[in-house]
């Protein structure tokens, strides 16, 4: 008794839970669990009827905590008037304190006074009534408060208590046991609660998740049945066309233009041999020409004519007169004569122009000749005129390109639909597991 090294005072700060743990130091015993509610047969429910479903099973539950908590408050109220009184008999007690070493004894009414200081000051207050669902949390608070005051005391002073005032320890440790029970029943109750806010949150946010799925699901729905429409009517616009095209290619009219066409095709190619004789005759002259480009003294126009001719002659006889040509060659022949124009055999070149000049009629009529046969065929061609075929081809292209991309569009909107859907369902079955965890009934969501 003399030794004061072990006596130990705690002044840890610590929450309710933590003061269940110091007032275990008393012995007191474990808290009374509530058995769960047995779930009941299935039941069905309009997804719309859930969130009244839910308000009115969250007002019961608020309604059951305020009844049940009445009397245990009640009983709280009592016990802290017991204890207040046990505090008073305390006070009147001196313990024997004179019989003890002076500085132990300085120790002993030291714990002995905060003991009744805080204790008679927190059991002697009056607990709010309760009438609300709050006048429980705030009930529940002031108790916990209470409860953390008269731990704290308590574990700090425990020693003091256990070993000089012992008989007075199991009377508190009775009376704050219930105490805590209580407390222990009204807290389990309010945390019930909050967890069943807390899910009927998380429910209500399933019920906008499947509200929002099915209209989405319904929008892409729509949007494919509008590609359906779409498919089907590029479908049907393909195959109208594709009769037209058929009838239309068929049809006298379009054979003389085939026919036509041909015609042409075989012109342009006896123009093509043409082209190349007289491009042959030209080449034979084609040097001298092209010296005589860079020393001519013919006018700008003419020097022009020069220049193409040297380049494509067969082009140029069809578009420019022969005088302007003849006279072109026959310039050119004098600049040869004069040595304007350098060439190494005078009198060949002189020949060939000559000659070419002879042939000039000829080669022209024979130009102009294959010219107007094809301008003839294709004034012919165009009178059948032919565009409705071109549109019809075109139509058809763009029908069987906007039937296919429909039905790319339908296929990943359907593959997309199906995935929501599964989502959807996902989400329902959550839904109907969440109401039953919550509600304690299995129900079927109808939509």
């Amino acid at each position: 008794m003399g030794n004061t090294s072990g006596l130990k005072i705690r002044l840890d700060r610590y929450t309710f839970d933590d003061f269940i743990k110091t007032v275990m130091v008393f012995g007191w015993g474990k808290i009374k669990q509530e058995s769960q509610e047995q779930i009941q047969t299935k039941s069905t429910v309009s997804i719309n009827e859930i969130d009244s479903l839910l308000a009115t099973h969250k007002e019961e539950k608020r309604n059951q905590i305020i009844t049940k908590s009445k009397p245990l408050f009640s009983e709280i109220q009592r016990e802290l008037s017991a204890i207040y009184k046990i505090i008073e008999h305390l006070q009147n007690d001196s313990l024997k304190v004179d019989d003890i070493e002076k500085i132990l004894r300085v120790i002993v009414v030291r714990a002995k006074t905060d003991v009744i200081d805080v204790i008679s000051k927190e059991s002697k207050k009056t607990l709010p009534q309760v009438s609300t669902y709050d006048d429980v949390l705030k009930t529940s608070d002031e108790t916990s408060y209470t409860l953390k005051k008269i731990g704290d005391v308590l574990g700090k002073n425990t020693r003091v208590i256990h070993v000089f005032a012992k008989k007075y320890a199991q009377d508190l440790k009775d009376h704050l046991e219930r105490v805590t029970q209580n407390h222990a029943f009204v807290t389990k109750m309010i945390g019930d609660y909050s967890a069943l806010d807390a899910s009927s949150g998380l429910i209500k946010d399933m019920i906008s998740k499947i509200s929002a799925a099915t209209q989405d699901i319904q929008y892409t729905t729509n949007h494919v049945s509008i590609l359906r429409d779409s498919y089907n009517t590029s479908q049907s616009l393909y195959s109208t066309t594709q009769t037209k095209i058929t009838e239309l290619r068929s049809s006298s009219k379009h054979l003389e233009f085939l026919e036509l066409k041909n015609k042409i095709k075989q012109i342009k190619s006896q123009e093509e041999l043409l082209d190349k004789e007289i491009d042959d005759e030209f080449s034979k002259v084609s040097r001298p020409l092209g010296k005589y480009v860079y020393v001519t003294s013919l006018d700008k126009s003419l020097k022009a004519i020069l220049e193409r001719l040297v380049q494509r002659p067969s082009q140029v006889i069809a578009t420019e007169s022969k005088e302007s040509i003849v006279l072109i060659l026959e310039s050119c022949m004098r600049g040869i004569l004069s040595g304007t124009v350098s060439v190494k055999e005078t009198d060949k070149s002189v020949d060939q122009i000559t000659n070419l000049i002879r042939m000039l009629d000829s080669l022209v009529s024979k130009k102009n000749n294959v010219l107007s046969q094809i301008q003839e065929i294709e004034k012919k061609s165009i009178s059948l005129d032919n565009k409705d075929l071109e549109l019809l081809e075109k139509q058809l292209t763009k029908s069987k390109s906007d039937s296919e991309d429909a039905q790319l569009k339908i296929k990943n909107l359907e593959s997309e639909i199906a995935q929501k859907i599964m989502q959807k369902e996902k989400l329902i079955k959550d839904l109907q597991s969440s109401l039953e965890r919550v509600l304690g009934v299995k129900y079927e969501v109808m939509l």
